[in-house]
């Protein structure tokens, strides 16, 4: 059993990874990209998608065993919701993957430098001055893209899955999300990878979106991984069989039944 100073700081580093490789990914590309018109291509966001996806991947089966690599609050948030995790525990896992992220955000600042700040961090935001209608288009987007993102996840981690393909999974599954929302929101998919660059990249005195982190990047990513959770379940949960009490509440040693089985025929 792993200690919570373990687990947190597994979750911690897991999450510092995930923002370096996958936003910083972002600034790679746009550094690559030059003065090229549209910066970012549909063969861009393909490979921005596969950082995100490998990176994934790898900490799965890297801090996966010590943690369970939720590295997104979203995640932590709606298998508490659903009794898979310790509320308890809750608060200790967001603040190990916000630090994380930020932690993540500023390595990007270190390794690009001004390139960082003038390509934003790889915040995840979309017009400034947006309507209403396309903060809820925005907002429906990570909503439904995280909740995808967590019914991906319960399916393979489920006991009759083949749970050893979880880091290929869901690696494959945030590919997917991210190139259809991609365009629409940046498809952050956790709140911890959006707070941690636009932190930054205030600090870097570059320019911000904070008006846009907690109605489309926060809470819908929260709510749409808890729904997806409890949607799962419904789904998932085979009915409840009526047993007579003694039946499901008795369980008999193997060995021992085994062993009383050969007396009886000696």
């Amino acid at each position: 059993m792993y200690t919570m100073p373990q687990r947190a700081l597994a979750e911690m580093l897991g999450t510092a990874a995930l923002v370096l490789v996958g936003p910083g990914s972002v600034i790679a590309t746009l550094t690559l990209a030059g003065k090229a018109t549209p910066a970012v291509t549909e063969a861009d966001l393909l490979a921005i998608s596969f950082a995100f996806g490998l990176i994934i991947t790898a900490l799965v089966y890297a801090i996966g065993k010590v943690s369970g690599c939720h590295i997104n609050p979203a995640v932590t948030f709606a298998l508490a919701a659903t009794k898979r995790f310790p509320w308890r525990e809750l608060p200790v896992y967001w603040v190990a993957q916000v630090v994380g992220a930020v932690i993540g955000a500023f390595a990007i600042w270190g390794v690009f430098g001004q390139n960082a700040v003038t390509f934003g961090m790889g915040q995840t935001h979309f017009a400034a001055d947006a309507s209403t209608s396309v903060y809820l288009q925005a907002a429906l987007a990570e909503a439904i893209g995280t909740g995808l993102l967590l019914f991906a996840i319960l399916g393979i981690v489920d006991p009759n899955s083949p749970n050893q393909l979880a880091g290929l999974v869901i690696g494959g599954a945030v590919v997917a999300i991210i190139l259809i929302f991609g365009p629409i929101t940046g498809a952050s998919l956790n709140p911890a990878r959006a707070f941690g660059p636009e932190l930054v990249q205030a600090i870097a005195g570059g320019s911000t979106f904070w008006t846009q982190y907690v109605p489309v990047y926060l809470v819908p990513g929260l709510v749409g991984a808890a729904g997806a959770a409890f949607i799962y379940d419904f789904l998932a949960n085979p009915r409840l069989v009526e047993r007579p009490i003694k039946e499901a509440v008795t369980v008999e040693d193997r060995a021992a039944a085994d062993d009383r089985s050969k007396a009886a025929v000696s």
